[in-house]
């Protein structure tokens, strides 16, 4: 447990992730790794100065409240105040969204979240959005985008991404560099409930749709089994790979709603079809 704290406060303290007056907000998902991010950032509040809350999106599925209940356990056992955005009563409907547009389902929640993910935060206030990325999702990141010659993206696998662009708040991850069984164990150490990541109300969806990447960490762990710190010398190498392919998005401002896009209407308000009483 101290070997995963200092490793953690190290990567915070390295890269700047949180400073004094900050504002964050981390964005729980109900599952072990951003409930590993919300309680590592309060355990950095001991020694500094910096606001810090959670927000939740309920994506409005079956299992949707389910979710939900267990992020407000985990917001109430760190003390902090918890803001959710609730897509059904917004009347936004992933399953009809994904029907009408003809993309999959996990594709339309994504383009959903990211946009949220910068928007409620940056409403509330926040100077920076947290999320539970570890190592791992990194590592299978890395190695599908470099299959699929998608340079751009890995410009962004580093621990703290930040934008010229006012609307766009600064992202960090703070469990960059730690693995998601080392989440898991801080976790279970501090008896902090999170679910499975099978309880996703689309689960069946992302799995038809994830087994590349499904199979590349099992290829990741089999090469960490074979290759003694090949996990922790990836993971190195990808963040200060980074630096080199990372290049500022051309951005403007959505027709209908302004928020940040690179097109004239942002993917947000065309697969919605936007309605202003919506955000």
């Amino acid at each position: 447990m101290e070997a995963y704290l200092k490793k953690v406060f190290k990567t915070i303290e390295k890269f700047k992730l949180v400073e004094e007056g900050d504002k964050v907000f981390v964005a729980l998902s109900g599952g072990k790794d951003s409930a590993s991010a919300l309680f590592i950032l309060k355990e950095f509040k001991k020694v500094m100065d910096f606001e810090l809350n959670a927000f939740h999106i309920n994506l409005g599925g079956l299992t949707s409240d389910k979710v939900q209940e267990v992020v407000e356990k985990q917001a109430s056992l760190a003390n902090v105040q918890l803001f959710t955005y609730n897509l059904k009563e917004k009347g936004i409907s992933i399953e009809k969204i994904s029907k009408e547009s003809g993309r999959p389902i996990c594709s339309v929640c994504g383009v959903i979240k990211r946009y949220l993910i910068n928007k409620i935060p940056r409403d509330l206030g926040a100077t920076k959005v947290a999320t539970g990325h570890h190592a791992d999702d990194f590592t299978a990141f890395f190695f599908k985008n470099l299959l699929d010659l998608n340079f751009s993206w890995i410009g962004k696998f580093k621990p703290k991404v930040e934008s010229e662009n006012k609307k766009l708040l600064t992202k960090i991850r703070p469990l960059f560099f730690v693995r998601a069984k080392e989440n898991e164990d801080f976790c279970k150490f501090l008896n902090i409930p999170f679910l499975d990541e099978s309880i996703c109300p689309y689960f069946p969806d992302k799995m038809k749709i994830s087994d590349k990447t499904k199979r590349l960490y099992e290829v990741i762990y089999k090469l960490g089994e074979e290759f003694p710190q090949f996990r922790e010398k990836i993971i190195n190498s990808i963040e200060k790979i980074s630096n080199y392919f990372y290049k500022e998005d051309a951005l403007t401002s959505c027709k209908l709603c302004g928020e940040p896009t690179n097109k004239e209407i942002c993917a947000f308000c065309r697969l919605t079809k936007r309605n202003p009483s919506w955000v």
